[in-house]
C-alpha cells in the first residue's frame, strides 16, 4: 500500500471515529483505542497527530478508567508529543535565519508550526482539564508522565517566545500574532496545570526524583 493510500484509510478511520456516538465510543473502545495510539506512533503527519489527540480528548478519554489513564493514555501518547514538539522547536531555530518578508515557502511553513504547536498544546489543555472534572482529587503516580511532558513542552514554549525578538530578529512582525497566541495557550496550559497539581497527592509508589525534576521545571518556567 503506498503512502497516499495510507494517508487516505487513515482520513477515513479517523473520520469514522469522530462521527461515533457516545455509547459507540464507550463500547469500542477496547479495539479503537489502541488502534488511534498505533496511528499515532506510526503516523508521519502533524495534521493526523492532532486530529488523533482531538479524538481520543472528546470522544474516548472520558470512558477510560481514571486508574488507567497512565498505562492506557499518556506514558502511550506523551513521549511521542514531546519528540513532536521538540522537532517543530528544532524546525523553527534552525529556518529562522531564512524567514523574510519575501521569502513565502519559509513562512507559511513557519507559520503551520507555531499553528501546529498551539494545536498541541490545546490538545494537553485537554487532557489536563479531563482530569480535573473527573476526579475530586488525583493520586500522581496515576497520571505521572502528564505533569512532566507538560512541564517539558510548557519550558520550551516559554524560551522560544522569550528568544524570538533575537532569534526572528528584524522579521518577528511576521509571526508575531502566532507567537502571542502560542504565548497564551502555554499560559492557559500551565495555570490549568497548576489547578490539576493543587489537587495533586502523592501515592505511596510515586517517584521521588520525578517531583523534584518537577519542582525544577516550575522553578525554571517561573524565572522565563
Amino acid at each position: 500500500m503506498s503512502q497516499d493510500d495510507d494517508a487516505e484509510a487513515n482520513r477515513v478511520v479517523l473520520e469514522t471515529f469522530s462521527s461515533w456516538s457516545r455509547e459507540d465510543c464507550r463500547r469500542e473502545l477496547p479495539s479503537a483505542l489502541p488502534r488511534l495510539l498505533s496511528m499515532y506512533q506510526h503516523s508521519e503527519s502533524w495534521i493526523e497527530h492532532i486530529r488523533i489527540l482531538k479524538i481520543i480528548t472528546d470522544k474516548f478519554l472520558p470512558h477510560v478508567n481514571h486508574l488507567t489513564l497512565e498505562q492506557s493514555v499518556f506514558s502511550q501518547i506523551l513521549p511521542k508529543t514531546i519528540r513532536l514538539f521538540d522537532g517543530m522547536i528544532y524546525e523553527l531555530t534552525t529556518q529562522a535565519t531564512e524567514l523574510s518578508s519575501q521569502n513565502l515557502e519559509i513562512q507559511i511553513t513557519l507559520r503551520n508550526i507555531l499553528q501546529t504547536m498551539a494545536q498541541i498544546l490545546g490538545g494537553l489543555t485537554g487532557f489536563v482539564h479531563h482530569v480535573c472534572t473527573t476526579q475530586e482529587s488525583v493520586i500522581l503516580e496515576y497520571i505521572h508522565s502528564l505533569p512532566s511532558s507538560i512541564l517539558h513542552i510548557i519550558k520550551k514554549t516559554f524560551v522560544h517566545c522569550k528568544n524570538s525578538e533575537s532569534l526572528y530578529s528584524g522579521r518577528l512582525h511576521l509571526l508575531s500574532d502566532l507567537l502571542q497566541g502560542l504565548f497564551r495557550e502555554a499560559y492557559s496550559l500551565q495555570k490549568k496545570l497548576m489547578e490539576l497539581l493543587d489537587m495533586a497527592c502523592m501515592g505511596p509508589s510515586v517517584d521521588e526524583n520525578n517531583i523534584l525534576l518537577m519542582v525544577e521545571d516550575l522553578l525554571i518556567i517561573s524565572q522565563v
